[in-house]
C-alpha cells in the first residue's frame, strides 16, 4: 500500500511503536497480515505524526475520505459504490501519493 520513502518512514514509525509496547513480534510482515481496518488505524496514527489528518466516513450513503495537512484540505473524494475498506484503501493510496510527492 505505502511505497518509497513513505513506506520506509512508516516502517520506522511502526517498529518504534511496537517496541514501545514491548511486543515480542515487531516484524512488519505481521502488520501486513492484519485486516485493512486495523492497518488503517496504525497508518492513520503515522499520518498524524507527520502532520496529516486522514479520515474515512460515511455521509448520505456514500463513503468519503478527507486528508488535511496543517488545517488545509489536501484531498477529498467520495465513492457511492465502494465499501468502507475500499474507501480506506483509496485514502491510503492518496496519502501515499501526497507524502511521496512532497518529498
Amino acid at each position: 500500500m505505502l511505497t518509497g520513502k513513505n513506506k520506509s518512514n512508516f516502517i520506522d514509525h511502526y517498529q518504534r511503536l511496537v517496541f514501545k509496547q514491548k511486543s515480542t513480534y515487531p516484524k512488519f510482515e505481521l502488520f501486513e497480515q492484519l485486516p485493512i481496518s486495523m492497518q488503517f488505524g496504525v497508518i492513520q496514527d503515522y499520518a498524524d505524526s507527520i502532520g496529516y489528518d486522514m479520515n474515512v466516513c460515511q455521509f448520505l450513503g456514500m463513503f468519503m475520505f478527507l486528508i488535511t495537512a496543517k488545517k488545509c484540505e489536501v484531498w477529498e473524494e467520495s465513492f457511492d459504490h465502494l465499501t468502507r475498506d475500499e474507501a480506506r484503501l483509496a485514502a491510503i493510496k492518496a496519502f501515499d501519493e501526497i507524502v511521496n510527492g512532497a518529498t
